[in-house]
C-alpha cells in the first residue's frame, strides 16, 4: 500500500502547517516594503544647514536607487515646513532639520550648535541641528548616514528597532530654541505661516525604480 497524501501537493507526505509556513515564507520575501522617509525643516530659503542636509538626503536617495529597484523597495519622501511652535510640538519636532525613516530619527542623538542663517532670519540665537557620524560632526546630514539608515531599515530589524532617546533636559532647551525662533519672527512681523513660499507640507512618492531625485 502506498503512502497517504498528508498535503494533498502531490504525494510528498508532508504536513499542510509546513507547507502554509513555506508558502507565506516565499510571499514574505517577494512582498515589496515601502519606506517613508520625513524631511522635517524650519527654512529652505535662508539656513545652509537645512538646504544642505535636503540635498544630501535627495543625493543619498538617488545613490541607492538601483538597490531600491532590485529589492521591490518604494521610498514616500515627504518633506513638511514647520511653521509653527505648536505645530513643532503636534509633530514631535524637537531640532532641525530632521530626518525620520519610518518614524524613526535617522540620527542616533540631538546635538545643535550656532546657526547664523536662522538667527539672522529670527533676529535672536537660533541653533540648528549637527549630525554626529563615525565620531565626526558635520553641519549637514551626511549621505552615508542616511543611506545606512535606509539600509538598516530594509535589512534590519525594521519596526522593532527603537527609536533614540531624547533626554528631558535636550528636550526643554531644543524647545526653547524653537520658541525663540517663532516669537522672533512675530516680532519683526514676518510670522512663517504669512511668509511661507511653498505649502507646509509636500510628499513625493518615489518608485521602486529610483527616487526621482536630482
Amino acid at each position: 500500500m502506498g503512502k497517504e497524501n498528508t498535503c494533498g501537493n502531490g504525494g510528498c507526505g508532508c504536513s499542510n502547517d509546513a507547507a502554509v509556513s513555506a508558502g507565506e515564507t516565499a510571499t514574505a520575501k517577494t512582498a515589496k516594503k515601502t519606506i517613508e522617509i520625513e524631511f522635517l525643516y524650519l527654512d529652505l530659503n535662508v539656513c545652509e544647514q537645512c538646504r544642505g542636509s535636503e540635498s544630501n538626503l535627495e543625493e543619498a536617495l538617488s545613490d541607492v536607487s538601483l538597490l531600491l529597484e532590485k529589492t521591490g523597495v518604494t521610498v514616500n519622501l515627504t518633506k513638511t515646513h514647520v511653521e509653527s511652535f505648536e505645530q513643532a510640538l503636534a509633530l514631535d519636532f524637537i531640532s532641525s532639520p530632521t530626518i525620520r525613516i519610518n518614524g524613526r530619527d535617522a540620527a542616533f542623538e540631538v546635538a545643535e550648535n550656532h546657526c547664523q542663517s536662522c538667527s539672522r532670519l529670527s533676529g535672536t540665537e537660533t541653533y540648528c541641528r549637527v549630525w554626529k557620524f563615525e565620531g565626526e560632526e558635520f553641519s549637514t546630514a551626511p549621505k552615508s548616514l542616511v543611506i545606512e539608515a535606509v539600509l538598516r531599515e530594509i535589512y534590519g530589524p525594521g519596526e522593532t528597532a527603537a527609536k533614540p532617546e531624547v533626554s528631558a533636559a535636550r528636550r526643554a532647551k531644543s524647545h526653547d530654541n524653537l520658541k525663540r525662533f517663532f516669537e522672533g519672527r512675530i516680532k519683526q512681523g514676518e510670522s512663517p505661516a504669512e511668509t511661507a513660499d511653498a505649502p507646509a507640507r509636500t510628499a513625493e512618492t518615489k518608485s521602486a525604480g529610483g527616487c526621482g531625485c536630482s
